[in-house]
Formats: structure tokens, sequence, C-alpha cells
């Protein structure tokens, strides 16, 4: 149970800090004028990161000791902090790189409202919905299916999260980062133990597989 409770904190993590805020980034560069395409370019050089580098660079910045973190903290007036040792602060940390550049996201949520018709921008405009209007009733509405798929994407993804907690902190402190992923891979690797590693393997596949029709069902559901 430890391992599911594990994913599923990390999904509510991966849902507000890489899914709810890429979109506010997209939906602030989209508003601005200049420097646009030097930011946008910006958010998308960490995704051409490779993982294995990012996460290196970033043990660096979590460090206890010399890692740039608490040197903020320090400067902050705040204590510092054991970060990938702390079992309630681990897997915020695991997930916080992402809310940094935005990655893939930002980009795809830009292109998306960038799609929009300049006909039905300038007609809104027109009718006075400007501002959060614009966005409550124009802009969102009209990249709800980018918005969809991202969500789908990002419960999948985080579900099946193996390797990014992994080389962070191997399942640690206390199994704090071990997910259902890590739990599989321990059982077939470690523990030799191939029926439960089968018969979870399973299990993770029948859950995403609900979630993802609930989240179509609603996803219909307000279509019509």
């Amino acid at each position: 149970m430890g391992a599911w409770s594990n994913t599923f904190v990390l999904l509510g993590l991966q849902l507000v800090m890489c899914f709810v805020i890429p979109l506010i980034q997209a939906l602030f560069l989209n508003e601005l004028v200049r420097l646009k395409k030097s930011l946008t370019t910006l958010y998308i050089l960490p995704a051409l990161i490779p993982t294995s580098v990012n996460v290196i660079i970033w043990k660096w910045i979590w460090h206890p000791e010399y890692g740039v973190a608490n040197q903020i903290l320090k400067f902050l007036g705040g204590s510092p902090q054991a970060w990938l040792s702390d079992p309630d602060l681990v897997k915020f940390c695991i997930i916080f790189p992402g809310v940094l550049g935005g990655g893939l996201t930002v980009f795809l949520y830009l292109s998306a409202i960038q799609g929009i018709s300049g006909d039905i921008i300038e007609s809104a405009a027109l009718d006075g919905c400007t501002g959060f209007g614009r966005i409550r009733h124009i802009i969102l509405p009209n990249i709800s299916f980018m918005i969809f798929i991202q969500l789908i994407m990002a419960v999948i993804t985080t579900m099946q999260m193996l390797d990014v907690p992994y080389m962070y902190a191997s399942g640690g402190p206390n199994g704090a980062s071990t997910t259902q992923g890590i739990f599989i891979y321990d059982s077939f690797n470690k523990d030799l133990n191939y029926g439960r590693g089968s018969a979870a393997s399973v299990i993770l596949l029948l859950v995403i597989a609900v979630v993802t029709m609930v989240q179509m069902h609603f996803e219909k559901s307000n279509g019509e």
C-alpha cells in the first residue's frame, strides 16, 4: 500500500506543478509582445537535457551541504533541509524540477493557444471580452482538447513513474519515494518474486485503464 500511496501523492504533485503551472506559463507567454520567442526557447531547453543529466544537476542543487537550495534558504533566513533524505520532502524534490522550464507541455499549450483563430479573438474583444474573461470564455474552451490530452498523458506517465524516483533516491528514504513502478522493478530484479511482480503489473495496468476511462467519460459528458 505504501507504493500506491506514494504514487498517488506524486500524481497529485505532478498535476499541480507540471500540468496546471505549464498552462499558466503558456497563457503568460501568449500575452507577451516582446521576448516571446526567447522565453519560449528557454522553456523548451530543459526538455532537451537527458533525464540522467537533469537528475545529476538537481541532486547537486538539493545537496544538504553545498546545494543551491539550502543556500537560498539560508539567504532568506530559513533552516537548511535534508531534501532528498527527508521522507516529507523527497516527493516534492522529485517533481519540482518539472516546474522550471515547463518543457514540451508549455510549448504544446502555447501552440494550441496561438492556433485559435484571430477572428474569434477579435470578435471577443469587440464584445468587451478581454483579460481573464477572454482566457476563461475563449482561450480555455478552444484548447480544451489539448488540456484533456495532456491530463491523460500526465496521469499515465506518473502512474508508471520509475526511472526518475529511482535515480533520485532509489525508492528511499524509508520507502518514501517507492512508486508502484519501483515496487514492480524490485519484485522482479531484487526479490526475484515474479508472481508478485506480474500481479502488481496487471493491477497497475487495470488502475491506469480505469482512471483513463473515467477521464474520457467526464470529457465526453462535458462535451455533450
